[in-house]
């Protein structure tokens, strides 16, 4: 495999810094797990090498650019644990910086992997949301219908310590990416069952 094709690398594009990985691959470092100063840095250094391309200044203030880029590949190859191709926005030659490591992944801090954003599974994710869900609003239905017959005040009693119970989980799973999903279902469903007894108990006073 082609030396150029066999990890990222670092580009300034119309003013953009993209990293570049293979033929046509190509992603805004925004979108990886990278420290928020570290992508402004990327992308204001992009700036400037798009200013010095169009107006063409001296030697001195190109080299600059050169080695601010490079630097910034260097920060980068540090950060991501492996290696960075470094192509020189002005003269095109490509260095490559830090230890080799796989084509196919970033590696990121402490192990990890740095990769592009995946996109969310909206479709399992709402299935499982829909499940939860259901099962959660038909249980506290059923249960407060069933308290509702001994005494209203405990019914409601019980539903809003069972609501209070589940706001910790509820907040503490809503970004967690695979318990969201039951997040957001238990969520609904408490507001379902509410809504049910809310007309139910309208029903039963009109």
């Amino acid at each position: 495999m082609d030396a150029r094709e066999s990890g990222w690398e670092l580009h300034a594009r119309s003013g953009r810094a993209v990293l570049v990985r293979g033929v046509g691959r190509e992603v805004d470092p925004a979108r990886l797990r990278l420290p928020g100063a570290l992508v402004a840095a990327l992308h204001e250094w992009a700036h400037v090498v798009e200013a010095v391309k169009a107006e063409e200044t001296a030697d001195n203030d190109a080299e600059l650019v050169s080695q601010r880029g490079r630097q910034l590949a260097m920060r980068l190859a540090a950060e991501t644990g492996g290696q960075i191709g470094y192509v020189d926005p002005l003269n095109g030659e490509l260095d490559r910086i830090g230890r080799p490591r796989s084509a196919h992944a970033i590696p990121g801090r402490r192990g990890g992997t740095l990769a592009p954003v995946s996109p969310t599974p909206w479709g399992p994710g709402l299935v499982v949301s829909a499940i939860i869900g259901a099962i959660v609003a038909v249980t506290l239905v059923v249960v407060t219908q069933g308290l509702a017959d001994v005494s209203g005040i405990l019914a409601a009693v019980v539903n809003l310590a069972v609501a209070a119970g589940f706001t910790p989980s509820i907040w503490l799973g809503r970004n967690v990416p695979v318990w969201r999903w039951a997040a957001y279902g238990t969520a609904a469903g408490i507001v379902a069952a509410w809504i049910t007894l809310t007309l139910s108990l309208l029903r039963l006073l009109s």
